[in-house]
């Protein structure tokens, strides 16, 4: 029976290392479709408009802050993508909008 993916697990080995993970969940083509309208307008910052998709998106990670404590999801608390590293804060989000994987 057909079952909607719309919560998907991910490694992050490459930015988190060995055993951590992200659980984010899919973008719907409406959000993109919006995304895309206020890209048009020259007032929009995209960066601030990547940060608010990940607010929204991450479920869930094992992630850890430098001193290796956990730090919380961003649904939680929307603040803590200020601490994350520019690399980490580019994985995420091509996870969310980059290219599909088969």
């Amino acid at each position: 029976m057909p079952q909607r993916k719309s919560v998907q697990k991910h490694k992050s080995d490459e930015v988190q290392g060995e055993g951590s993970w992200v659980e984010i969940t899919a973008v719907k083509v409406a959000e993109i479709k919006l995304i895309r309208k206020l890209s048009a307008d020259p007032e929009y910052d995209d960066f601030e408009g990547g940060i608010q998709l990940l607010t929204r998106h991450i479920k869930d990670w094992n992630w850890v802050n430098d001193e290796g404590e956990p730090l919380p999801t961003p649904k939680a608390d929307p603040t803590v993508v200020d601490e994350l590293t520019d690399e980490e804060s580019k994985f995420l989000v091509n996870l969310l909008v980059g290219e599909p994987k088969n």
